[in-house]
């Protein structure tokens, strides 16, 4: 099954069961790959039961949908998988503040938690650096907080993800897995002093 790009989120029954902490983290994992409820339950720790209500919901909304299906113990085991790699509400579901609010910080989180997870489970040479010098690093972690205009942030994140596309568009047969995830968004306020240029030196 070939994944949609995007899928525009048209219902606020469907927005309402993606803001939901629990969904949102059934529905990273199905972004990847298709999972039975059962390998989902053991991931998350949790009941098969409840993790199959979730389930349910999510395929009920037209969210994810079943990709196959597998004969084991003489039962049969449904394969779910997102219906697309991501999910954006439409123009007439924006006056939904609130719902549209919790949507995005529910999936930052949940995208967080799953870059942790990842770090938490790289090889060791993941993380060993082959010299003294950041720019032959296949590695990064990076934090920064920018003070600009939304309008001016938003078209350099434009940018940035057209280089996101053509770092997709480079890949290799024989190369090796990288992972990179980004958030970015609006804070109340900074979290570092300033860093004076004399002290940067």
């Amino acid at each position: 099954m070939k994944l949609q790009p995007v899928y525009i989120i048209e219902e606020l029954e469907q927005l309402k069961t993606v803001s939901d902490p629990l969904r949102a983290k059934v529905l990273l994992y199905l972004i990847e790959k298709a999972y039975t409820g059962q390998q989902l339950a053991k991931l998350l720790g949790m009941a098969r039961a409840k993790v199959h209500y979730h389930l349910h919901e999510l395929e009920k909304h037209g969210l994810i949908s079943v990709v196959r299906t597998e004969l084991k113990n003489g039962i049969v085991q449904k394969f779910y998988r997102a219906v697309a790699r991501g999910f954006v509400p439409s123009e007439k579901l924006l006056p939904y503040v609130s719902e549209v609010e919790n949507y995005y910080r529910e999936r930052t989180l949940s995208v967080l938690g799953r870059a942790r997870r990842r770090a938490i489970n790289a090889p060791e040479e993941a993380f060993q650096i082959p010299s003294s010098d950041r720019t032959y690093w296949p590695i990064i972690m990076t934090q920064v907080e920018v003070k600009m205009s939304k309008e001016k942030y938003a078209e350099w994140l434009r940018k940035f993800r057209a280089l996101i596309f053509e770092l997709d568009s480079q890949q290799e047969e024989n190369g090796d897995w990288f992972y990179l995830t980004t958030v970015g968004f609006q804070t109340n306020e900074p979290s570092f002093d300033p860093v004076d240029e004399e002290e940067e030196r």
